[in-house]
């Protein structure tokens, strides 16, 4: 995106402030009766992120595990959320707005999201809140970005990292329209230490900012890019460690490309009751194509969305408290195409017999979500507030099947072994209510809070658990996931200054209606899994210099059924696969004036079983990381990063299939070195 020379001027100049308003509604907030955790822009900074995994370690009961370039499957409170629908049961929003519409989610969403000029980024543990929609299942992550309300801040920087790793960034800030702009851009460029591994990512977020009578008016346009040659896993037992064969690439051919834009408008204000108000609407696209390397035959994907919605938020006084409400609504189109460049190879015939050449799926999905809250908070003592409500949600698909229905080959002629793999369902339409209730009861005392949550999350099908079928299911009669979780938390901080801030969480949920692939190949919603643990966060500082921090989990994630899965067996009460029990990172930060930051942080990554029997195993991994950063007096910022300071061999993501270990080998001790002028 090109900016006009005059726009630039103006960005390049100073400006005074705006002065912000505050609206509840939907927005995760850390003092509130639930877990919550927050990384500020300070704290981004320090981590200067290259992949969202690195962000996350630095959150309890949060994992993001690196694959290859920008891809990632995400955990909170809950296994790694891998298949077609996983990610559907974590919701991820920018600006309080989910950045894709209900049905069409992708396991690697945070790549389209400006993680590294955030101002904050925000996670709620456990079901989200009541004015969340479909999604916030095990959790919920807020990314907000810059606003030109934080003050001036205009800076270019330049970094260069290991495996020819580059990266520029640009902030702008300034008055426009009557209001406050900020511009931050940044792309990227980044190789690999595996062979034909890399990738190009670029963004562009802006954020205007309007004062009108009693509130504020802001838009944020965001921008994303992904251009990139992927690797696959690499097989063998403990194969990370082999410094030759960590190397390797065994899919050179595999390569994503991505893109999404999104844009919200919103408008706060404060009436002269007291009651706050938020109106919002945003708009939505995405595309990508991909290649399924792990597939025989390795089909092309091509997958998007457009989308559109309206939100409205209201908090008033009562006479018992407070009353909250809120609505939203969005209509969405998406489609999916995937087609097989030529016959399978490598595989037995009867493999590739069943995956012939051609289109497999090409369809369209129409589809509309209407939602609403309500939510009443009261104090019934001194102290002590209760505050109840409830989550509605109605959803519905309009399938349009575009090839011929049933498995057969786009041209009409059945496959052989049985017919074709691929399952193309008839033109149909699907409607998903659900409700989910909320209770909070907490108590204040001196320098802190306890509370008891009660709360149900849930989310709807995805469109490929509904449509995307394979022989031998013509109709995919699947129920929205359920989770009811119960969480006993307690929250304060010393009175002295720099005294010691602590949280302890502990949490039991059940999940029903789970949504998985059974030994036919059919795509069924009676599995049930159970979730507890507990989590920690601490921070102290030792001296006025020296600050010490960490936080942590520890959570059992189990089975409450069984299933012969065909290749493996889901066993009632084993362990579910991808789900370590311990999580945990510190940090050490010294700040001895404005001018130096230094920061010694470990990551400790629990083993966990590799599969639902819990017969394979990876046993886990520490990593230590550095930073160092000196600011000079003429605006000149010069910082050191060091990732894998003891340059251990470890797997980001490890898992068994298909009679092999599988795994995403993590790189070695890396250094990044930046430089930033400001003004």
């Amino acid at each position: 995106m090109m900016l006009p020379g005059s726009m630039l001027l103006a960005l390049a100049a100073g400006s005074p402030l705006l002065e912000p308003v505050r609206v509840v509604a939907r927005d995760i907030r850390p003092e509130r009766m639930q877990a919550t955790a927050v990384l500020d822009e300070g704290d981004i900074a320090a981590l200067r992120p290259t992949h969202p995994a690195e962000v996350f370690a630095r959150l309890p009961g949060t994992w993001i595990t690196r694959g290859s370039g920008q891809e990632h499957l995400s955990a909170v409170r809950s296994p790694i959320l891998s298949g077609a629908g996983g990610c559907g049961a974590l919701l991820i929003l920018e600006e309080g707005v989910p950045i894709r519409p209900p049905g069409f989610c992708n396991v690697n969403n945070l790549f389209e999201v400006n993680l590294l000029q955030a101002a904050s980024i925000s996670v709620l543990r456990g079901p989200g809140g009541l004015g969340h929609a479909s999604g916030g299942l095990h959790g919920v992550i807020d990314v907000r970005t810059r606003s030109p309300q934080a003050g001036l801040h205009n800076a270019v920087r330049v970094e260069a990292g290991s495996d020819d790793y580059y990266r520029g960034e640009l902030r702008l800030t300034a008055p426009l329209g009557g209001g406050e702009l900020a511009i931050d851009a940044n792309l990227t460029e980044a190789g690999s230490f595996r062979v034909d591994e890399r990738y190009e990512h670029q963004f562009l977020t802006a954020h205007h900012v309007i004062p009108i009578d009693g509130g504020q008016w802001s838009t944020v346009l965001s921008v994303a890019r992904l251009d990139q040659d992927t690797a696959g896993f690499i097989l063998g037992e403990r194969v990370y460690a082999d410094p030759d064969l960590r190397r390797q690439n065994l899919n050179p051919e595999a390569f994503r490309r991505a893109d999404a834009q999104r844009l919200i408008s919103r408008v706060d204000w404060l009436s002269a009751d007291g009651t706050e108000s938020r109106l919002t609407g945003f708009a939505r696209r995405s595309d990508m194509d991909f290649l399924q390397h792990f597939l025989p035959g390795k089909p092309l994907e091509e997958n998007g969305q457009v989308s559109a919605g309206m939100q409205f938020d209201r908090s008033s006084p009562a006479v018992f408290g407070e009353f909250e409400w809120g609505a939203d609504a969005e209509l969405f189109n998406g489609f999916l195409d995937q087609a097989q460049a030529g016959p399978a190879e490598g595989v037995p015939e009867p493999v590739a017999a069943i995956r012939p050449s051609g289109r497999h799926y090409d369809y369209d999905v129409d589809g509309h979500r209407l939602g609403g809250y309500l939510a009443a908070a009261l104090e019934p003592a001194s102290r002590w507030w209760l505050r109840a409500g409830v989550h509605a949600d109605w959803i519905r698909y309009d399938y349009d099947n575009n090839l011929e229905p049933g498995n057969l080959t786009d041209t009409g002629q059945a496959c052989g072994f049985g017919g074709c793999l691929y399952n193309r369902p008839a033109d149909r339409s699907d409607d998903f209510f659900e409700l989910a209730p909320e209770f909070t009861l907490s108590r204040d005392f001196d320098g802190g809070r306890a509370w008891l949550r009660i709360a149900r999350g849930f989310r709807a099908p995805q469109a490929t658990e509904l449509y995307r079928l394979q022989r031998g299911q013509d109709v995919a009669d699947l129920d929205p996931e359920t989770l009811d979780a119960v969480e006993l938390g307690l929250r304060g901080r010393t009175a002295q200054p720099g005294g010691l801030s602590w949280e302890l969480v502990a949490f039991y949920q059940r999940k029903d209606n789970f949504i998985f692939r059974d030994a036919e190949g059919f795509n069924v919603s009676d599995g049930r899994t159970g979730h507890r643990g507990i989590e920690f966060e601490l921070a102290q500082a030792l001296t006025p210099a020296l600050t010490a921090a960490a936080r942590g989990t520890y959570a059992i994630h189990w089975y409450r059924f069984d299933r012969d899965l065909g290749g493996e067996r889901i066993i009632r009460g084993r362990d579910i696969a991808s789900a370590p029990r311990e999580l945990a990172s510190a940090d050490l930060t010294w700040r001895p004036d404005e001018g130096w930051l230094a920061q010694l942080a470990v990551e400790v990554n629990g083993g966990y079983w590799l599969d639902a029997e819990n017969m394979r195993r990876y046993g886990g991994h520490t990593l230590l990381h550095g930073f160092l950063q000196r600011r000079f007096e003429e605006r000149w910022t010069v910082s050191l990063r060091v990732r894998n300071l003891t340059d251990r061999r470890y797997a980001e993501r490890a898992d068994f299939a298909f009679g092999n270990f599988r795994y995403f080998p993590g790189p070695g001790r890396s250094a990044f070195v930046s430089i930033e002028r400001g003004w």
